[in-house]
């Protein structure tokens, strides 16, 4: 053959389309945060945020195996917990919670704690996107 460069490009593209296909992750919440309060021991405050850091802080959990990860957090495992009046993921490395509550048109809304081991922290209210447990 003339051109045998063309023919391993197309030997690879032909061998490459044959991989198994990746595993999805399957989303057991998403939300995009409202408002955020920025707390210590001594004080309390909010935080406006604008579209970009809304979604950078968005909240991201997924499913694998019967487990929860805390995707946007370090991929923490999470414990999760459904009561009656809402359901509760929590990390136990950190002490980080979700709390998650059904609205009365039949929407999710959530609180996202997340605590620092010199007691500041972070504290996330949204609406979920997707909610799947």
């Amino acid at each position: 053959m003339k051109h045998p460069f063309y023919v391993c490009v197309l030997a690879i593209g032909l061998l490459s389309s044959f991989q198994a296909p990746a595993v999805a992750k399957k989303f057991a919440a998403v939300g995009v945060p409202i408002t955020q309060t920025r707390s210590t021991i001594d004080s309390a405050f909010s935080v406006s945020m604008d579209n970009n850091q809304k979604v950078s802080n968005r909240l991201v959990i997924v499913e694998d195996e019967g487990k929860y990860y805390w995707e946007t957090r370090d991929h923490h495992e999470l414990i999760f917990t459904q009561t009656r009046q809402f359901d509760l993921f929590l990390d136990q490395k950190t002490g980080g919670y979700i709390k998650i509550i059904k609205q009365n048109d039949g929407s999710y809304a959530y609180l996202e704690h997340i605590s620092f081991t010199d007691f500041k922290a972070f504290t996330y209210w949204g609406v979920l996107n997707v909610y799947q447990p």
